[in-house]
């Protein structure tokens, strides 16, 4: 190879070199929270210049990494094996803050390291190169900086009235103060304060900034008070470590109560403060102006002021000076003058401009003393001569010419018609019944109706039996006080032997349902839907099984307290889930309860099977073995320890019940941990409530968890089909 193929080849070399850039190791792992959920926020690391190994210069910056569902992987230049000494400061954030920070020296890898690995002690040094003594300082004074004194001097210095939290002017000597009053005034231009809005006889709302609510800041308090009421409420802004919350969703306010929401309560460490409005000042005292006259607390409407106003009708006015948009009154209906002379008294015959004059007008003369006389005499002319006597009806009768005359009371239930000509007596044939009443002979033998109770709707042909609905076609109601309870009775017929008590058809006529004689419903389908108050289906069941079974027969057996169905011939009970769901975790070291299931008493029978199944996970870390028991009452069913490696166990029993006890059976396994099987007996008695415990505890003492993830209690009942 020539020189210059030896030169090019070396030059290349050394650009790849430059550009490739440093090494990198691979931090990659899983956080978790005390609680066993996983981390979720990021990472912001920092760090100081440094020289790679490699002699690459790293610059001083930062970097931000997201974690989401604790998986954290990030790549970073090793620090222990660096030219100069350096180390990574880290600050885990989530939930708005930083939670904590530390240290990491990163090595040389090319595997991906764990958390663990990167980690230094709290109070150790982080390894490396050997650290080069600290430097000798000197004090330097202000005077040796160049310009300093004279930036110091354009700058406003504190004053004798200086005090922190407070609004700040500039005192005759252009030092700065505090303004002087309390937290509700107002500051003016002068540094003065006072009430706000109080100026020139007018009042105006007070304001509050940044007030601190005060309450124990611990995690769990969620009550807060401030000094005032805000007013109005929606006045409040509240800020928890800068962010303002929201009313109604973070937190709400009664008075001057501020309640935070069970998920928002403030933790340790956080600031609060709080801004709001109090309610208008007191009123004024002093001259009134603009449009008022007079002097405060008393004030009035100044001259000229209102010129047109919309009175209520209502309303007292005690000066009619006002020019009124409604008035109160129209003078339409005012009498004319013609009527009022006529009304106070004008004589002679009543005419359109005398409308007022009448017959009692005392200066007319029109008067008689009335006589008595018969009703039916000659008095009158259009009248037959007769003796009234009780019960006589008046009525005109006849043609030539038409009299009035007496009409004799008839006989007893007869009623009073017309015949076309006269009224006459004669057989009762009702009329005015309300529409859709159904007439019946009373208690008395009387016709009678009672549209509330019977009544026919003829246009929607419906009828109602206790009631006047009429929403159904056919509708009974019993509203008898003393019973209440409405009866329908359907009785088979005479000869009757297999027809239907009842049939429903549809509109073509085809049958859909039906009532058999034995009492037996058959229909097309059945629907049927429960409610937080009820089942929807039940069944008191029978302590025997039917003799007479068929395919698709389904009932309770109270005595077995099983169900059952049939199929081929075959009577099969339903098993029966007596528990199911999740259960809690702990890191205690001792046993500890994470989930049970209560049998009752006396439900367990002889021949009857109960299946247990069970998964347990350990979480939070890899540093404590764990344990896991099934307890069957006061019986060990299955006991498992695992060892800190292992992160899920999952296992079955089974309880053989006969009539001393069960015979218990159990297997269970892990991902690493082996298999194993066991089997023994346990006397437990049945005729009390039996617990099956499912247990846990850490074989030391950690921050790690033993989770009961899921668990399933069945029973099968036993049946005999010889």
């Amino acid at each position: 190879m020539s020189w210059r193929a030896r030169v090019l080849a070396l030059l290349i070399w050394s650009f790849a070199e430059v550009w490739a850039g440093p090494p990198l190791t691979t931090i990659q792992d899983v956080l978790y929270k005390a609680d066993g959920t996983t981390f979720n926020g990021s990472l912001h690391i920092e760090w100081k210049s440094f020289e790679a190994t490699d002699s690459s210069y790293i610059a001083t910056h930062s970097l931000t990494v997201p974690v989401v569902n604790g998986v954290l992987r990030v790549q970073l230049v090793p620090t222990t094996n660096a030219a100069t000494a350096a180390s990574y400061l880290v600050r885990y954030n989530s939930d708005g803050k930083i939670q904590y920070e530390e240290t990491w020296a990163v090595p040389p890898s090319t595997a991906a390291l764990r958390l663990k690995d990167v980690r230094v002690a709290a109070g150790a040094v982080a390894p490396g190169p050997v650290q080069p003594p600290a430097e000798v300082t000197t004090t330097v004074q202000e005077s040796d900086v160049v310009g300093l004194l004279a930036d110091l001097a354009i700058r406003p210095v504190k004053g004798a009235g200086y005090a922190p939290s407070r609004a700040l002017f500039a005192n005759a000597a252009g030092e700065i103060e505090a303004v002087v009053g309390n937290l509700t005034d107002c500051v003016r231009v002068d540094g003065s304060a006072g009430p706000c809005g109080v100026s020139g006889g007018s009042a105006g709302p007070g304001f509050v900034d940044g007030e601190t609510p005060v309450g124990l800041i611990n995690g769990s308090n969620t009550v807060f008070t401030v000094a005032n009421a805000p007013s109005p409420a929606a006045s409040l802004a509240l800020y928890r470590n800068g962010l303002m919350q929201k009313a109604g969703v973070d937190y709400t306010v009664s008075g001057n109560v501020i309640t935070f929401a069970a998920g928002s309560a403030p933790q340790p460490g956080d600031v609060l403060a709080a801004n709001y409005r109090l309610a208008d000042a007191a009123n004024p005292t002093g001259e009134a102006g603009g449009a008022l006259s007079g002097t405060f607390p008393n004030p009035s409407l100044a001259l000229g002021v209102v010129s047109d106003a919309n009175v209520a009708d209502l309303a007292g006015i005690r000066e009619s000076k006002l020019a009124l948009n409604y008035p109160t009154h129209s003078n339409a209906a005012d009498p004319t003058a013609d009527q009022k002379a006529a009304l106070a008294g004008t004589a002679g015959a009543p005419s359109a401009s005398n409308k007022f004059v009448t017959d009692q007008d005392v200066r007319l003369s029109d008067a008689r003393t009335p006589v008595g006389h018969a009703l039916l005499s000659a008095s009158h002319a259009d009248t037959a001569a007769a003796a009234v006597v009780r019960g006589d009806l008046i009525v005109a009768q006849g043609t030539s010419p038409a009299q009035w005359t007496r009409l004799p009371i008839g006989q007893a239930n007869r009623c009073l018609m017309s015949n076309g000509f006269d009224a006459v007596w004669n057989t009762c044939l009702y009329t005015g019944f309300a529409a859709g009443a159904i007439p019946f002979v009373d208690s008395t033998g009387n016709l009678a109706q009672n549209a509330a109770r019977l009544a026919w709707d003829n246009t929607n042909r419906k009828f109602s039996l206790g009631n006047s609905i009429g929403s159904a076609t056919l509708y009974v109601y019993d509203a008898q006080p003393g019973t209440g309870t409405t009866q329908l009775v359907l009785r088979a017929g005479q000869g009757q032997g297999a027809e239907a008590l009842q049939s429903w058809m549809d509109a073509g006529g085809v049958e859909r349902a039906r009532v058999d004689a034995s009492g037996r419903f058959t229909g097309v389908s059945f629907s049927a839907a429960s409610s937080a108050a009820r089942a929807a289906w039940q069944d008191s069941g029978t302590a025997s099984d039917p003799l007479a079974r068929a395919d698709g027969d389904l009932w309770y057996q109270s005595a077995e307290q099983s169900r059952k169905t049939v199929e081929a011939g075959q009577t099969h009970t339903l098993p029966q889930v007596l528990c199911g769901g999740t259960g809690a975790s702990t890191s205690a070291t001792g046993l500890t309860r994470v989930g049970s299931c209560t049998i009752p008493a006396n439900l367990l029978r002889a021949g009857d099977r109960v299946e247990i199944r069970f998964d347990y996970s350990h979480e939070g870390g890899t540093a404590a073995a764990f344990l896991v028991e099934v307890h069957w009452g006061g019986t060990v069913l299955e006991s498992r320890s695992a060892a800190s490696t292992e992160t899920l166990v999952s296992g079955r029993g089974d309880a053989g019940v006969y009539a001393g006890g069960a015979q218990l059976s159990a297997q269970s396994w892990g991902g690493t941990l082996a298999f194993s099987a066991s089997v023994k007996n346990s006397a437990e008695s049945l005729s009390a409530p039996l617990v099956v415990d499912f247990l846990g505890r850490m074989m030391a003492a950690t921050s790690e968890t033993v989770t009961l993830r899921n668990f399933t209690v069945v029973r099968y009942p036993g049946q005999a089909n010889p």
